[in-house]
């Protein structure tokens, strides 16, 4: 959010290359999860691997990830905007839409996360294997959706 009011849209918008660039990164990384979870034994190659990592390396892990996303910079830059008025200070407006966003996507990744804990402890391990394999499924049909996508000259 501080991102995108700042002005790194401008260098996405400048620079189709940038963009073509962080498009085909996230289509590797798509696919590798993908793979990941469909060649999984487990069917769960997420629970793996986050156990034994501490919540402030996931918690960076996840910070990164969505700080890279140049989709959500021009989400931001996109709806901020329409919220705000240019005669009153612009940082405690900033603060307050940056507050509120964030509180709801706690409050929504939270309950999302909670559920599918639950959820996972639930099933049996032949259908968290066929989980896995139908989720990896899917992230390989994003990834292909992804690279099909044609970035506009204009952005």
């Amino acid at each position: 959010m501080i991102v995108a009011s700042i002005g790194l849209v401008s260098i996405v918008q400048q620079s189709s290359d940038f963009f073509i660039v962080v498009k085909w990164a996230g289509v590797a990384y798509l696919s590798y999860l993908g793979l990941r979870l469909i060649f999984s034994k487990s069917g769960s190659h997420v629970g793996v691997a986050n156990q034994g990592r501490s919540k402030k390396s996931l918690f960076w892990q996840g910070f990164i990830i969505s700080a890279a996303n140049p989709k959500a910079v021009i989400f931001f830059a996109a709806l901020f905007p329409q919220f705000i008025n240019p005669s009153e200070l612009l940082l405690h407006q900033f603060a307050i839409l940056s507050a509120t966003y964030l509180i709801m996507g706690a409050v929504f990744l939270f309950s999302y996360g909670k559920s599918a804990e639950w959820i996972s402890t639930k099933l049996k391990s032949a259908a968290r294997q066929y989980l896995g394999k139908v989720s990896g499924s899917f992230l390989i049909g994003a990834a292909v959706l992804l690279g099909l996508k044609e970035v506009d000259a204009n952005l």
